[in-house]
This record gives C-alpha cells, structure tokens and sequence, in this order.
C-alpha cells in the first residue's frame, strides 16, 4: 500500500480579512488532500479570525490565535506544530494553483530531494493584472528535470531569491537543522532562505507559477516611510551579523561560504545604495565586518556592469 505523505501548509494571519477566504480557498481546494493547515492568526485587530472560523469544520485545518509576535513569530508557531513529511508556507494574502501541492510532492517523492523550487506570479490588489517585473521566473538559470546535488550551493547562490513561499521544504531539513525564523526584524526570509539552501543536499525546479503574489497598497512591501527605512536597515544589520557568525563557522564548505557570502554582499550593496544620509550610511557601514577590499572592487564592477547594459 503506498503511503500518502502529510504536507504541512503554514499560513500566518495579520489583519487580512479582505484576502483570507480566497488564500484558505486556494489550500483547501487543492487537488491533493493529505495536508495539515496550520492557521496562525498572530494578534489580528480586524475580523481575520472570524473569516477563518468557518473553515474550521475541515478537520485538516488546526487554527491558532496568539498575541501580536510579527511574521517570524507566526511561522515559527506554525513550525512547531507541524507533522507533515513536506512543509510549505503560503502568505493570507496570496493563493495558490489548485494543483500545486499534488504535483510538487509528485516531484518530490520521484527524485526523494530534500528542496523543491517553482515560480512565483506577481499580481496588483484587485486589478489581477501581472507584474511582469516582480514575477519570480528562474526558467533562465534553473532546468526542469535536473537533480541538482553536487553543484547545488552554486545554483542557489546564481538564482537566490529569498522568499519561503517559493519552495517546498522537507520537513527533517527545518527539524534536524533546529531552524527557525528570526523574530522581531523585517526581511527574515534572507536569513531563513539562506540556512535552508545551506542545509538541503538535494534540489529538484519545477518551472510552473504555482504561487500568486499580491501587492496590495500599505503592504509590508509597498510601504516606503522613512521608520519603514529605519526599520529595514536595522533588520539587514542584524541578519548580516548572523550570516557573518555563519561564515565564520568552520563547519561549512567553501561553496556554502560562497553562498554565505553572496548574502552578505547583498546586504552590503543594499545599504551603501540606500537613502541613508551619508555620514549615517558611513557609519552603519563601518561596523560590517569581513568585506575585503576585493568584495568592495567586485561590487564596484558590479554596478559599472550594471550601468553599462542599461545605457545600451
């Protein structure tokens, strides 16, 4: 008798109430059925929670209200229940394919790979319309059919995208690993991401647009305030830190440091491009460790590359 696996599907509620019937619509209308909905409402001041309740009469679905603890705190919440062999995390605003589960745990019970890859679609609030500019497509670098293990640290240093809506995960990954999100800053997929491309040896890419995007006015995302600036450079400080201790750590190879590295590169030409004031940006900069005069020239090359193709 074949043995169906359990997929883990962890969807963070924060004052969603307009998106979280068609997010939960798209999960529980999937065309595989063995998953466990681990709904986390973290402190919702709107009427989230009860646009979820109703959908409580699915037995697969296990809803959890606790106070406010910001994203991480809610996927870890999701992460620390979570049963499944497969685990995937999809935003309340967002939705998916209906046959998206179904297909990628095909895919990944076919290959036994610890990571799953796939495209993301990009769409305005309301309008539906694409965002070609924003759409997660890694046709270009990523091939169908390939299984990616002795090279895969390259690959995913070549084609990082941080999001975890992206991929689906082994769930032994998170587990063996003792990863988790950090809480109480912006950007935690950068970090997160990372240790999970650091930590799975095994990697198959599905080129579908499995997932739906939303960029909604007043998002996370879409909010540019100057605390929002504050905020994020004080994040990207605090995740840069944590990728220096890991590049630091001798128990990763030389292409996981490469990786790593990459990482910390990005953040590092985030921050000199940002819209910090210059005596601000030359002191945040400063304190940012282990990126050598040669890093610095690779970025300079970098941009002039950039620059050139844009003026062509």
């Amino acid at each position: 008798m074949q043995i169906i696996p359990l997929v883990s599907v962890i969807v963070p509620v924060y004052n969603v109430e307009m998106y979280i019937e068609e997010c939960l619509d798209s999960i529980v209308k999937q065309t595989y059925r063995e998953l466990q909905i681990i709904v986390v409402d973290d402190g919702s001041t709107d009427m989230s929670n009860q646009k979820v309740k109703p959908y409580l009469s699915d037995s697969r679905i296990q809803f959890i209200e606790q106070a406010n603890k910001g994203l991480s705190g809610a996927r870890n919440t999701g992460l620390e229940v979570a049963s499944g062999e497969y685990v995937l995390f999809v935003d309340s605003d967002d939705y998916l394919e209906a046959n998206a589960i179904k297909e990628l745990v095909y895919l990944m019970e076919k290959d036994q790979v610890d990571l799953i890859r796939f495209n993301g679609r990009a769409f305005l609030d309301e309008l539906n319309e694409p965002i070609e500019q924003n759409n997660y497509d890694f046709s270009h670098r990523l091939k169908e059919g390939i299984l990616y293990t002795q090279n895969l640290f390259e690959v995913n240093r070549r084609t990082f995208a941080s999001p975890v809506y992206l991929y689906m995960v082994k769930r032994e990954v998170i587990k063996k690993n003792a990863l988790s999100f950090y809480e109480g800053i912006l950007h935690e997929d950068e970090l997160f991401t990372t240790q999970i491309f650091l930590n799975s040896h095994s990697m198959i890419y599905a080129n579908v647009f499995y997932y739906n995007r939303r960029y909604r006015e007043n998002s996370i995302m879409t909010n540019q305030s100057q605390e929002r600036l504050n905020r994020t450079v004080d994040s990207y400080i605090v995740i840069y830190k944590e990728l220096e201790k890991m590049y630091l750590n001798k128990k990763y190879t030389k292409e996981q440091k490469k990786l790593i590295k990459r990482q910390m590169l990005s953040i590092y030409s985030g921050l000199l491009n940002s819209k910090l004031d210059k005596d601000e940006k030359k002191d945040t900069l400063k304190d940012l460790k282990t990126i050598n005069m040669l890093d610095k020239a690779y970025l300079i090359m970098q941009r002039q590359v950039a620059s050139h193709l844009i003026k062509k």
